[in-house]
């Protein structure tokens, strides 16, 4: 298992650059690997090995008038941003996360 402190620094890095957000998945899922690359610590998540799978809508669903109208604005408009994490990185980004979100703490590498 990596270092605590090196996996909280990179789940630090990826929400300051952006390439991680800090708010909560719209969806997660967790399960055997295809072999996608972490969005932590970028190593790959080895093929069968657990990973955890997190989604984000980019942008919310629309307010429509009938079921059709939605199912069509939502065909052009819903984004959905997906990443792959190793356990230990999850857990260290979701520590990070809420440290960032807190009112009382900053984010500092």
């Amino acid at each position: 298992m990596p270092d605590e402190a090196i996996l909280g620094k990179k789940a630090r890095e990826a929400i300051l650059s952006g390439r991680l957000p800090t708010a909560r998945p719209s969806r997660m899922f967790a399960g055997p690997s295809a072999g996608e690359k972490c969005a932590v610590c970028g190593d790959s998540v080895l093929r069968g090995e657990i990973e955890y799978e997190i989604e984000f809508r980019a942008s919310s669903a629309p307010e429509g008038k009938s079921l059709r109208d939605t199912l069509e604005r939502l065909n052009g408009s819903l984004e959905i941003r997906c990443y792959h994490l190793h356990h230990h990185c999850f857990v260290a980004w979701e520590l990070e996360r809420s440290k960032a979100k807190s009112p009382d703490r900053r984010l500092s590498i």
